[in-house]
C-alpha cells in the first residue's frame, strides 16, 4: 500500500488496512483456543470436559454430539450460568509509530474482562426418538486497553458477542448405536476501538476508529453414541464450519470527537468446524472415568480479505493451526443423592508466536477442575463446578513491513501472568416422576 497525502484520503487506506479485521477477530484470548468458548455445561466442567460427547446426566452433551440427547422419556431442562474471569499482561518491550516514532513502552496490566456465559437446554423424549433445543455462546469475550498504551495501534476496546440456536434430533438404531443430527442458526456481533493515523502527512495526526459489524450463519452438526458394553460409551460429534460476512459501519474520528468518516465496511469469517470424540466408562458402582479429543480446523483461517467503501481490500496474514484440546476425569457416587468429580485438561492454540496480536494474545493452557451434582429432589438436581486456568507466555511480534501493518507500525511485546478463574451453576429438572440419577445412562 502507498500512502497518500490528504486527510481523507489516507483515513480510508488506512482505515482498510488496520481496522476492519478486528470486526471478526477482536475477542480476547479466549477459552477454547482463538476466540472460542467452551463452557457450555455445568455438569462437564467439573470434569474439564471429559467424557462431554459421551453422553451422561448433563444435557449439554448434545452441544457436542446431538445423538447424545437424553432418552429419559418425558421432558427435561437444563440451565447454566458461568462467571470467567480471566486475567492476561501485555508487557512491551518497544513500539513505534508508522512515522517511526516512539510510543514507549507502556503495557497493560489485565488486558482480559471478565464475563457471564449462559446457556439452556431442553429435551424431549418418546419411543426410540429424541429431539432437543439448545441455546449457546460459542465464540467471544473481551479485551479491553486504553487507548494511551503503547500498542494502541494494534487496538485497544475489543469485543465479539455471539449466540447460537440449535436443533437437534437422535434416533436410537438398536441396544448399542444410537444417531443424531441439527440445525444451528448464529449471530455474531463485534466491536473494536483503537487509535488511527488519520493522515500520512505531517504533523501525522492521529484519533480514534470505531468498527461494529454482525452477521447470521448456518451451520450443522452430525453424531453417533456407541454403548460398547453396559455402562461404557463412546460418542463422536461434529459441528460444521459457518460462514459469515459481517457488515457493519466504521466511524473515524479526532481525538475530540470530530468525526472525519463514516465506512460501510464488510468482512468474511469462516466459524471453524469441529469434532469431539468422547468415552466415559462406569468401572465400578461409584466410579466412573471419562476422557476427550477434541479437534478444532482453526487452520481455515490463514488470511482475511476485509472491503470497505474507501476502496481495494485489504489482507491480514494470521496464519493460525488447527486447536486441540485433552482431557481426562473421573466422577464418584459419594451418596446417593451426591456426586463429585474432577479432571484435567491441557489446551493447544492455534496462536502462533509469529503471528499473535494484542486483540487475540491466546496461549496454550492447562485446565483443573472439580465439580459436584446434588439431587435436590427426585426431579430437580444442582450442578457446580469451579474450574482455574493457566496459561503460558508468549511472545507478540508486529512490524509494519508484514502484510496489512503499513499503518500501525512496530509493536515488540511479551503476554504473561495469563490464568482464568472459572465459577459455573447449573439446574435440571425432570418433568416427570423418575429419579434423577447423576450416574452414567446407557439405555
Amino acid at each position: 500500500m502507498k500512502l497518500g497525502v490528504t486527510s481523507s484520503r489516507a483515513a480510508r487506506l488506512l482505515l482498510s488496512t488496520s481496522v476492519l479485521v478486528p470486526v471478526a477477530l477482536g475477542a480476547q484470548a479466549a477459552l477454547a483456543g482463538g476466540f472460542g468458548l467452551r463452557e457450555q455445561s455445568a455438569y462437564y466442567q467439573g470434569t474439564s470436559f471429559a467424557g462431554n460427547a459421551a453422553g451422561g446426566a448433563g444435557l449439554g452433551s448434545m452441544y457436542w454430539n446431538p445423538a447424545a440427547i437424553s432418552f429419559v422419556p418425558g421432558m427435561q431442562f437444563e440451565g447454566n450460568v458461568t462467571y470467567i474471569a480471566p486475567h492476561s499482561t501485555v508487557d512491551v518491550i518497544s513500539a513505534t509509530s508508522v512515522t517511526g516514532a516512539n510510543l514507549g513502552t507502556l503495557g497493560v496490566g489485565d488486558i482480559a474482562d471478565n464475563g457471564v456465559l449462559p446457556t439452556g437446554y431442553a429435551t424431549y423424549a418418546f419411543d426410540r426418538w429424541a429431539v432437543g433445543l439448545s441455546l449457546n455462546s460459542p465464540y467471544g469475550l473481551v479485551t479491553d486497553a486504553t487507548c494511551n498504551w503503547s500498542g494502541r495501534n494494534y487496538g485497544c476496546y475489543n469485543r465479539i458477542f455471539d449466540i447460537n440456536m440449535g436443533a437437534q434430533v437422535a434416533y436410537r438404531v438398536n441396544d448399542w448405536l444410537t444417531i443424531g443430527g441439527g440445525l444451528n442458526a448464529n449471530y455474531i456481533d463485534a466491536k473494536l476501538t483503537n487509535a488511527q493515523l488519520l493522515s500520512a502527512a505531517p504533523p501525522f495526526p492521529t484519533g480514534n476508529a470505531v468498527v461494529n459489524g454482525d452477521a447470521i450463519g448456518f451451520g450443522f452438526s452430525l453424531g453417533a453414541l456407541f454403548t460398547v458394553m453396559p455402562g461404557t460409551t463412546i460418542g463422536i460429534g461434529y459441528r460444521s464450519a459457518i460462514n459469515n460476512t459481517l457488515e457493519g459501519l466504521t466511524n473515524i474520528s479526532t481525538v475530540g470527537g470530530t468525526t472525519v468518516a463514516n465506512l460501510a465496511t464488510t468482512a468474511g469469517l469462516t466459524l471453524p468446524d469441529q469434532v469431539t470424540a468422547s468415552f466415559r466408562s462406569q468401572i465400578a458402582p461409584q466410579w466412573t472415568v471419562s476422557g476427550t479429543v477434541e479437534w478444532t480446523n482453526w487452520s481455515t483461517v490463514q488470511e482475511l480479505v476485509i472491503a470497505t467503501s474507501a476502496g481495494s481490500p485489504s489482507v491480514l496474514n494470521l496464519q493460525w493451526q488447527d486447536g486441540w484440546f485433552f482431557s481426562g476425569g473421573v466422577e464418584y457416587q459419594w451418596t446417593q443423592q451426591l456426586a463429585v468429580r474432577a479432571g484435567a485438561g491441557y489446551e493447544i492454540s492455534p496462536v502462533t508466536d509469529a503471528h499473535r496480536s494484542p486483540r487475540l494474545p491466546d496461549t496454550n493452557r492447562i485446565w483443573l477442575s472439580a465439580g459436584l451434582t446434588y439431587a435436590w429432589t427426585p426431579n430437580l438436581s444442582i450442578d457446580f463446578a469451579y474450574t482455574h486456568l493457566f496459561g503460558e507466555s508468549g511472545s507478540i511480534t508486529q512490524y509494519s513491513t508484514e502484510l496489512g501493518n503499513a499503518a500501525r507500525g512496530n509493536l515488540v511485546a511479551e503476554v504473561g501472568d495469563s490464568y482464568a478463574d472459572i465459577v459455573s451453576l447449573g439446574i435440571r429438572y425432570r418433568f416427570d416422576s423418575t429419579p434423577v440419577k447423576t450416574a452414567l445412562i446407557t439405555k
